[in-house]
């Protein structure tokens, strides 16, 4: 019975780390838990979303997936609910320094699901399969769905009709500064960004080879002596997003598609990832008064209100982790 309640307790224990506002321990994420958390997330759009929330549904998922009717264009999956653009319609990053040359129809799906929303073009409401019947449209459409923010000021008026984001007068970056725009709309000239849908070659640009263990990668040796304690250990933990979980075994072909690097190698867009150190307390920032307005939902917390950008990694881009993991630079 001892034994019983004592593990109850650690169980109990766990949870509160792992569900706490702003992971703080190398126990937050341990290996084999669920690369969760898109209800509190960014991802959540949906009408009891944190940040970002539409008036006519209160689905997550449907942002994004859908069980019937889907987009099969350009081998999007799974279950893909949205339009989007063709690979055509980006600019690919060109010819790396390595020599590698991704051209603009070498655009992957894994990635291109991501510019369906991300490329600034197609409205977060651009879906093929509209929650309710009748709601089918081949290709997707546009529902002219509004969007509001969960907070009320002189510059967010309480409405959400104001709320048609990239309709005037109420643009993203009325209240938002560039670098934050930048972020949400990477727009469609991928050739100033990290290279995507890009073969990965060991050896060139430094890059480990694909069976590298993340886990036994050190990162630490080369720094100053307070690296492997310090920012809660997060630079130390080599511990990734892979399938669904916190894994501690996973290599990096495990993070590729196909052999490519995606946005997905890097970025897992159900992990809602607080053990991220470098916190963005930007992303609670006014642009017009330079004032923090977003205590309403993430109390101006920077962990909280970024989501940690959906790093796979444990501890995020920490001590630059997320690069040195590919790169043995």
């Amino acid at each position: 019975m001892k034994r019983k309640l004592t593990m109850l307790v650690a169980v109990a224990a766990l949870a509160l780390t792992t569900g706490s506002v702003g992971a703080v321990t190398i126990s937050d994420y341990p290996a084999g838990t669920a690369a969760n958390g898109i209800g509190g997330s960014r991802h959540n759009m949906g009408g009891l979303g944190w940040v970002i929330r539409a008036s006519e549904t209160t689905e997550i998922c449907v942002f994004c997936h859908t069980p019937h009717h889907t987009n099969t264009a350009n081998n999007l999956k799974p279950l893909w609910n949205r339009g989007g653009q063709a690979p055509t319609a980006f600019t690919a990053y060109g010819t790396t320094l390595g020599g590698t040359t991704v051209a603009n129809t070498d655009i992957g799906s894994t990635t291109l699901a991501c510019l369906s929303c991300h490329d600034g073009v197609t409205t977060f409401d651009n879906l093929v399969n509209a929650p309710g019947k009748s709601g089918v449209t081949a290709g997707g459409a546009d529902r002219g769905w509004a969007f509001a923010m969960p907070v009320a000021n002189e510059f967010i008026p309480p409405n959400t009709a104001y709320h048609k984001f990239n309709t005037a007068p109420f643009t993203c970056n009325l209240c938002h500064v560039n670098e934050q725009i930048t972020r949400l709309t990477i727009g469609t000239d991928l050739s100033n960004d990290h290279p995507v849908s890009i073969s990965y070659i060991s050896g060139k640009a430094g890059l480990r080879t694909t069976d590298t263990v993340i886990g036994s990668i050190d990162l630490t040796s080369d720094l100053a002596a307070s690296a492997a304690t310090a920012f809660n250990s997060n630079l130390a933990q080599n511990r990734w997003a892979v399938k669904g979980f916190i894994s501690d075994t996973a290599t990096i072909a495990d993070i590729l598609r196909d052999g490519k690097v995606e946005c997905s190698s890097c970025h897992d867009p159900h992990f809602r990832n607080q053990s991220w150190d470098e916190v963005e307390w930007t992303w609670t920032q006014n642009g017009m008064t330079g004032t923090g307005d977003g205590t309403t939902w993430c109390g101006n917390v920077g962990e909280a209100c970024s989501d940690g950008q959906f790093l796979r990694r444990v501890g995020g881009n920490t001590g630059s982790g997320v690069c040195r993991t590919c790169h043995n630079k």
